[in-house]
């Protein structure tokens, strides 16, 4: 499976192809590291230990309308002391929902919107609250796309930064569901 994105400069991404129609090899919740940009080769990529470019791709918890809605991709550097937030349904604090969690100082990002709302990046001023997150897109045969990032605060965020939350609704979800171009 081939994660690829649009920019052909990037080439593959984790070295994995994920269709959103495939609910078998990424399931519900599942979840895999991926490096942007990709150099195209996994070994590579499955290597490289700039957590500045990683990324956790997460089908979220209710992801089986097969869109490239039923997925994010969170940067893996906090936005509060750079440390490296995991996604684990199975640990996750609150019952109600699935957390994108940072392990050294407890910071907890809410699911999909990567806003912090527990811990010290939730302390933290607006733009500089919400984990930046890739936006991604489907094309025709399901197969799942990374668009080429904007790295402002009002649309992907700024790595190690932050971005406004709100972005996901007015601009990546909107790109995921086709309803608006990148």
């Amino acid at each position: 499976m081939n994660t690829t994105n649009n920019n052909n400069a990037n080439g593959a991404v984790a070295g994995k192809q994920v269709n959103v129609n495939d609910l078998t090899s990424f399931p519900v919740n599942g979840n895999w590291i991926l490096t942007y940009p990709s150099s195209g080769d996994l070994s590579l990529d499955s290597q490289n230990p700039d957590t500045f470019q990683k990324f956790q791709l997460i089908r979220l918890p209710k992801g089986n309308s097969k869109t490239a809605a039923d997925f994010v991709a969170f940067s893996k550097v906090c936005v509060h002391l750079w440390c490296s937030p995991n996604y684990d349904p199975q640990k996750s604090t609150n019952p109600t929902y699935e957390t994108y969690q940072c392990p050294c100082h407890g910071s907890i990002y809410e699911i999909p919107d990567g806003k912090a709302i527990a811990g010290p990046a939730s302390l933290q001023a607006f733009p500089t609250n919400a984990i930046p997150m890739l936006t991604l897109t489907a094309d025709a045969n399901g197969d799942l796309n990374i668009e080429p990032p904007v790295f402002d605060v009002e649309h992907n965020g700024v790595i190690g930064y932050g971005r406004d939350y709100a972005s996901y609704q007015n601009y990546i979800l909107p790109v995921a569901e086709g309803k608006q171009s990148p």
